[in-house]
């Protein structure tokens, strides 16, 4: 058998506000509405609006109970209630008929179940969504219309989202709160609630030797001393590895060494003495003191008696003291000092300079066989 509608919620017997806490603080909120415009002594809505929780719906009902208790019940007297805009009276004994005029528009439709007594008005239209017209008043988007006595009540239907509360003082609506997913805390940021705002932190870690503090809306990071050097004539107490001392007296810098193999911690000059190595072979890097010599680096030959630099554009050692070798030409060298050598390539003779002749360099002494080139040893210290 076919139910007819429900004059309420049509055919699809569904409700007509959201199944949640808003839907059914809404409902109660409306019953409220409409009480008020039936007549009551003890109206009571709270001004700051119903939470969406069962503390809200508590509320609310507590409303409710009050106005519903300041209804008249006391029989209408004539001319105790007036018609008004689309409202008509009719006398019947001792009472009256109160008739609504509902005229539809645009398709839409005005029956009533029943005949004198029915309390419903049926509004259909040719799709689902209907408009009521009350008094030139048509609800819209987000706005409904409700009927209230010879005028109607128009609200605004506003739905917060996330932690977005909205309630209604005094006809107008308050929103408050904020959404959380609006401030998203990132690497070394946080973020946390606080009334209605947020706080948004920053993480600052200090590492070795690193302090930090804070200091209104400041953060300040700073160095506990690992990395500056003592300024004294002696390097103090509460040094450790890696510190630094500028020994004042000396004029030279230190460095306390300690861990990591190191046997004998105590202080290290940083800044090397310019002191020439000395050995038979020049340094090259083979190990212990033997350190790879760098460009400038001086190496006095013991086995010679002489002073040598290193280049390192051309990885050699090269003498400091004047050339030794002897000048090859046919014609003699000019501005020559005593003792300098020079050979004719005309007779390849090795002549040597006196002060103000070139004289031949002649093998003689103890061993009448010794070679000329015996002799230029000598003179060069190379034997």
């Amino acid at each position: 058998m076919a139910l007819a509608p429900c004059p309420v919620h049509g055919s699809t017997y569904r409700a007509l506000h959201e199944h949640s806490f808003r839907g059914i603080i809404d409902v109660i909120d409306e019953i409220i509405t409409t009480i008020s415009g039936v007549g009551t002594v003890s109206y009571a809505k709270c001004p700051i609006g119903y939470t969406h929780n069962f503390e809200g719906i508590v509320r609310a009902l507590e409303d409710l109970n009050l106005t519903a208790s300041g209804i008249q019940t006391s029989p209408i007297s004539e001319g105790s209630i007036l018609p008004g805009s689309g409202i008509t009276f009719t006398p019947s004994g001792d009472a009256h008929i109160i008739a609504v005029n509902s005229l539809g528009m645009g398709g839409v439709g005005v029956t009533y179940s029943g005949g004198i007594g029915a309390q419903f008005i049926v509004i259909s239209g040719a799709d689902n969504i209907t408009n009521a017209v009350i008094s030139g008043v048509v609800a819209g988007p987000g706005i409904t219309v409700t009927p209230s006595g010879s005028s109607a009540i128009v609200s605004t239907n506003i739905s917060g989202q996330g932690s977005v509360d909205v309630s209604y003082n005094a006809g107008i609506g308050l929103i408050s709160g904020q959404e959380n997913a609006n401030v998203v805390g990132g690497s070394g940021i946080s973020v946390y609630a606080s009334g209605v705002s947020k706080v948004i932190d920053v993480g600052v870690l200090g590492g070795a030797d690193i302090g930090t503090s804070y200091s209104g809306a400041f953060v300040t990071v700073e160095s506990t001393g690992g990395g500056r050097a003592t300024l004294s004539g002696s390097p103090g107490t509460g040094y450790k590895a890696g510190s630094l001392w500028f020994d004042t007296n000396e004029g030279r810098l230190f460095v306390y060494a300690s861990g990591n193999g190191i046997t004998k911690p105590d202080w290290y000059i940083t800044n090397a003495e310019a002191l020439a190595i000395k050995s038979e072979v020049p340094p090259s890097g083979t190990g212990g003191k033997n350190a790879p010599p760098r460009d400038g680096s001086i190496w006095f030959n013991t086995l010679m008696g002489n002073l040598f630099i290193y280049d390192a554009s051309s990885s050699g050692w090269y003498e400091s003291a004047p050339a030794r070798t002897p000048s090859y030409s046919a014609i003699a060298p000019t501005n020559a000092v005593d003792g300098s050598l020079w050979t004719r390539s005309t007779d390849a003779n090795l002549t040597v300079w006196n002060g103000s002749n070139w004289q031949d360099v002649v093998a003689s002494g103890n061993d009448p066989g010794q070679s000329e080139g015996e002799v230029i040893g000598l003179i060069m210290g190379l034997s």
